[in-house]
């Protein structure tokens, strides 16, 4: 399924570093007086609004097909090394050489392409999530704007350990994104005429 690729990793000291600021301004911000702030949930609102169900839903068909591939090439093979290995005694030493090179080079061309199957998954998914995640930020700061939040935090990058479920805005987020159907914004509606 989904996780984390490089679109989404920070390294645990770029987090420490994040949140200890994040920890000061809030501080500054709310001896200034009225400071508001909330969080979403970035990583479940991909997978709950309708755009991310489905960009699941093809990245599964494609992992899916590539697996089965794999699967009918990984049982070829091990037919082959079980004949092999039936065979091997009877086997002059060359030809069970040449075989058994056979064999391993084809067992390390299939690590290849299990390999490269995993990174081809991993960039169609962060090509999927692209698209999403800058309409999420847009519909974020219209709440932000709309709430007057001086700051909006990502659950799973931010350090943040607690936060009451008032201050969650991902429900928010997921119902505002999938009534646009994509998130784009609402188009205004056409100014009366006299």
């Amino acid at each position: 399924m989904l996780q984390r690729g490089p679109l989404f990793s920070l390294t645990s000291e770029t987090s420490m570093r994040i949140a200890a600021l994040l920890t000061l301004l809030t501080a500054a911000a709310s001896s200034a007086g009225d400071f508001k702030a909330a969080y979403v949930d970035f990583q479940r609102a991909l997978v709950e609004v309708d755009e991310g169900r489905a960009a699941r839903q093809r990245l599964q068909v494609k992992a899916d097909a590539r697996k089965k591939e794999l699967e009918v090439e990984k049982g070829a093979l091990e037919k082959e090394a079980e004949l092999f290995k039936k065979q091997e005694t009877t086997m002059e030493e060359k030809a069970r050489r040449e075989k058994l090179d056979s064999i391993l080079k084809r067992q390390g061309e299939l690590a290849e392409k299990v390999q490269k199957a995993q990174l081809e998954m991993a960039e169609a998914e962060r090509k999927e999530m692209s698209v999403i995640l800058p309409k999420f930020e847009q519909i974020i700061g219209e709440i932000a704007q709309r709430e007057n939040l001086a700051m909006v935090f990502d659950r799973a990058s931010s350090g943040l350990a607690w936060a009451p479920p008032s201050l969650d805005l991902t429900n928010e987020l997921i119902r505002t994104y999938n009534s646009r159907k994509g998130g784009a914004p609402k188009p205004a509606a056409p100014a009366p005429t006299k």
